[in-house]
Order: C-alpha cells, then sequence, then structure tokens
C-alpha cells in the first residue's frame, strides 16, 4: 500500500519562485552603438528645440497664461464639483421625501384598517355572585 504523501526528490527541494533571478542578457554591440547614437542626437535635437523657442515666443507670456489658464481650469472644475454636489443632495432629500411619505402613508393606511377591523366591545357590567352563606 502506498502512502498518500507524495515523495520530494532533489529537483523539488529548491522552487522556482526561491531560484535567482535569470542573467541579464547582454546586447549585441550594433545596437547598443545605434541606441546611444539615437540618444545622443535626441538629446541635440531637444537642446536646439529649447535654445529657438525664446527667440520665437516669449517664454513669460506663455507661462503666466498657462498659470491663468489652469486656474481659470481649477475653478470651473470646483463650480462644477459644488454644481453636481447640490443637484445629489436634492436628489437625495427628494428621495428621502418620497420614502417618507410612502412610509407615513402606509402606516395611516394599517392604522385605520385595523380601526375599522376591531370587534366592537359590548359592555358589560361585571357579575356578582352572591356567595350563600
Amino acid at each position: 500500500m502506498s502512502s498518500p504523501l507524495r515523495k520530494f526528490n532533489n529537483s523539488d527541494r529548491q522552487r522556482q519562485v526561491f531560484r535567482r533571478s535569470r542573467p541579464i542578457k547582454v546586447l549585441p554591440l550594433w545596437r547598443q552603438f545605434v541606441e546611444s547614437l539615437l540618444m545622443f542626437v535626441g538629446g541635440i535635437g531637444l537642446i536646439a528645440f529649447l535654445y529657438w523657442v525664446p527667440e520665437h515666443f516669449d517664454g513669460l507670456v506663455i507661462v503666466s497664461e498657462a498659470i491663468a489658464d489652469l486656474i481659470r481650469g481649477i475653478t470651473h472644475l470646483l463650480e462644477a464639483l459644488l454644481g453636481f454636489g447640490s443637484v445629489i443632495l436634492l436628489a437625495g432629500l427628494v428621495i428621502i421625501g418620497l420614502i417618507l411619505l410612502l412610509g407615513g402613508s402606509w402606516r395611516m393606511l394599517r392604522f385605520f384598517t385595523q380601526l375599522w377591523s376591531r370587534p366592537k366591545k359590548v359592555s358589560r357590567r361585571p357579575i356578582r355572585r352572591q356567595i350563600r352563606r
């Protein structure tokens, strides 16, 4: 009869999770050269563009207009959020009012049905028994 437990062999001792990561692959020399050349040319082009921008655009005006647009956008966003919040608040109040109205009318209806369906009490005098001596 074999045991239900599985026997471990040497390959199970070191699981995939605990193994060291794979070694980093070294790129071929031609690819390293092409990537470095592209990065170098891209850096030169970006610096040349940044040198050319102030000659054609007034940087201070652009920055101040961008900040003003940002402030206007934030104020519009806050106004929109405030309006949306007020709409949600009013909708919640309407829903609460309707729930209270329905609940109150339901309880009033139950009250009247219980009032009308109640049997009428007949006034009875307590019967006094005379004790014979």
